[in-house]
């Protein structure tokens, strides 16, 4: 089957039956895709795979009662479109929590990228039944009780402890004996996270005053230009002429992360990028992000991305040839 990307190329489409729990093999993909159906009625979606030619994927919804879902991703990015249209982009820095009843929904891949994608969906009744009867009011968005046409979703910033969920999802966490226990419970934790940062979020804005959005944008360049720097945050908030405990609160309120953290999330990101090239070491790679132990590196960016760097750099390579 082939459709049209929104710039006119035409790209396979390959159908993906959602309802087993196998690992699947799909044209044009390389890597798997696996559902896992708790008695608790948690459904999780892992997804880890390299798109091998521009193709977009389109599910089969298994459920058949109103339901809410929650998607990430933990490296890469693609798109999401609904069948009424809709598309979202999905990356590490935007979480997704939706409900699309109709089955057509595509994602869009795009050749070379290393997808690794978390999901935990649940069906409405028994979610609000662990919430005592009654689910928060912001989740009244997903609440129409006739199931067939509904399609809705909504993206906002991640926090790094459900970065961290999702990264679990994928280590030593998913493995051994009490795998299915395990998995269980980090799905939970990551569904209540997320459900969590959509129902906060309205609560979180402060005011800002214009000269301060203008001093921590200059600051957010000043990352950019220097990852292989010091970025201590004194500094940073002497340059802004903001107080430390200023300065962090702004980047919390603006990305759901605290300074250190977003400078920690810049650098991971752009070791990720250079590293996805094939064509510079990992040490150089470390240097560049400020880091002059490759062990804390590697330490850091496989808690990021649940992957070593030299995995990565290795992939970058055999898809450069």
């Amino acid at each position: 089957m082939i459709r049209k990307h929104g710039n006119g190329t035409e790209v396979p489409v390959v159908l993906a039956d959602m309802s087993g729990g196998q690992a699947i093999d799909l044209p044009g993909i390389r890597g798997r895709m696996e559902r896992l159906e708790f008695a608790s009625g948690i459904v999780l979606y892992r997804m880890e795979y390299e798109a091998l030619e521009d193709c977009s994927v389109q599910v089969q919804n298994s459920f058949s009662e109103p339901w809410i879902g929650s998607a990430l991703h933990l490296q890469g990015h693609s798109e999401l479109s609904y069948p009424d249209g809709k598309t979202f982009t999905l990356t590490p820095e935007s979480a997704l929590l939706m409900r699309v009843d109709p089955s057509g929904s595509r994602f869009h891949l795009f050749k070379g990228q290393l997808i690794r994608h978390v999901g935990v969906a649940s069906t409405l009744a028994p979610l609000q039944a662990r919430f005592d009867g009654q689910l928060p009011e912001r989740l009244a968005l997903f609440q129409d009780s006739a199931f067939g046409d509904f399609q809705l979703g909504q993206s906002f910033s991640p926090s790094p402890r459900l970065r961290q969920l999702a990264s679990n999802l994928f280590d030593n966490h998913a493995r051994g004996s009490a795998r299915l226990v395990k998995l269980e419970g980090i799905a939970n934790l990551f569904l209540a996270e997320i459900i969590e940062l959509f129902c906060e979020e309205s609560d979180a804005e402060d005011h800002i005053i214009v000269w301060e959005k203008q001093a921590l944008s200059d600051i957010i360049a000043h990352i950019e230009r220097n990852l292989d720097g010091t970025l201590a945050l004194a500094h940073m908030a002497d340059m802004a002429g903001l107080s430390e405990s200023r300065l962090d609160h702004l980047f919390r309120q603006k990305f759901q992360l605290s300074c250190a953290e977003y400078v920690r999330n810049e650098r991971m990101n752009a070791a990720n990028r250079w590293l996805q090239t094939g064509e510079l070491p990992v040490r150089e790679v470390a240097v560049r992000v400020g880091y002059s132990h490759v062990s804390n590196f590697s330490r850091a960016y496989r808690t990021r991305f649940g992957e070593t760097p030299a995995r990565t750099l290795r992939r970058g390579a055999f898809s450069g040839r």
